[in-house]
Order: structure tokens, then sequence, then C-alpha cells
């Protein structure tokens, strides 16, 4: 059916395992795999105004230095989410092909017909599922990225006025 011999044909499972495996390994191989200082992270981004008074010039680099890496492998993990769901996407798109014009009437707008057909197969189900969660974590994490740029850029800030006043 499918083109694959019997033997070959993956679980809609053993498919999102595969998937997730080949996204994950992208940023190594393209020379991203970043190693996540989290302690540090947390460190900067709860520091204290006092705190962060105390801090040498070469610290304030530092803490710009970790937040923007952190602002990199957030925006990765969220390209790898967006991922995951346009695969689900264009998979539930293949399922439904054959059922989407079976269900629903003539004046049954395509969005409801295509909720019906999801409904009646479980792999598209399964996919809807995964999609939903994927977005409300992708909807949670859209601008940490951004916000983390921006308090890297207020600590190199600090780095600078620090280092006008040594001079």
């Amino acid at each position: 059916m499918s083109g694959e011999p019997e033997s070959k044909k993956l679980t809609i499972d053993e498919k999102l395992v595969k998937i997730a495996a080949l996204l994950k390994a992208y940023p190594e191989k393209i020379g991203l795999g970043l190693l996540r200082p989290i302690n540090e992270v947390h460190r900067f981004l709860t520091m204290s105004i006092t705190e962060q008074r105390k801090l040498s010039a070469e610290e304030c680099g530092e803490a710009a230095v970790v937040l923007n890496q952190e602002a990199v492998y957030v925006q990765l993990e969220n390209n790898r989410i967006q991922a995951d769901i346009n695969w689900c996407e264009e998979y539930i798109k293949f399922i439904i092909a054959k059922n989407i014009a079976s269900v629903g009437g003539k004046y049954t707008p395509f969005e409801y017909r295509k909720v019906l057909a999801i409904q009646q197969d479980d792999v598209a189900m399964k996919l809807h599922g995964i999609i939903t969660n994927a977005t409300l974590k992708l909807d949670a994490m859209q601008y940490i990225p951004n916000q983390l740029r921006g308090v890297s850029k207020s600590f190199g800030d600090l780095q600078q006025t620090k280092r006008s006043q040594r001079a």
C-alpha cells in the first residue's frame, strides 16, 4: 500500500521516535550541540540589583554569553517542537485524505470535515493530541529566547558601564 514491505512498516510511535531522534541530532550535526549551564542561567536570571552591582565587568560579560547560549538552546527546542507539529500536521493530511470527501455534507466547511475525518482515525487522533500538547508548549515558550537576549543585552550594557567607570 505505502510501498514499504510489511516487515518494514513502522508504527506511528516508532515513526515519532525516529523523527524525534533526527530532530535532536540535527543541531549537533550543524555544530550547535550546546551544553546547558542551567545553574548559571538561573543564577543570572534571579540575581538582585545589589548582586549585579557587585559583579565585575568580566562577570557581566560571562552572564551575557551564558544567557545568549540559553536563548539559542530554547530557540532550538522551539524549532524542534514546531518541526514535530509540522510533521504531525502533514501526516494527518496524508492519513485523512482518503476519508475527507466522504464526511460531512456538501456545504460542510472544510475545517469541520477535517475534524470529522480525524475523529474517525485512531492514528490521526493520536497525532492531533500530540499537536495540541506541542502547540501549548510552544505558546508558553515562544517569547523566551527574545526575553533571554534582552537580559543578556542588559548584562552587556552593564559590562560596558563598568568598563567605562574603570577608565
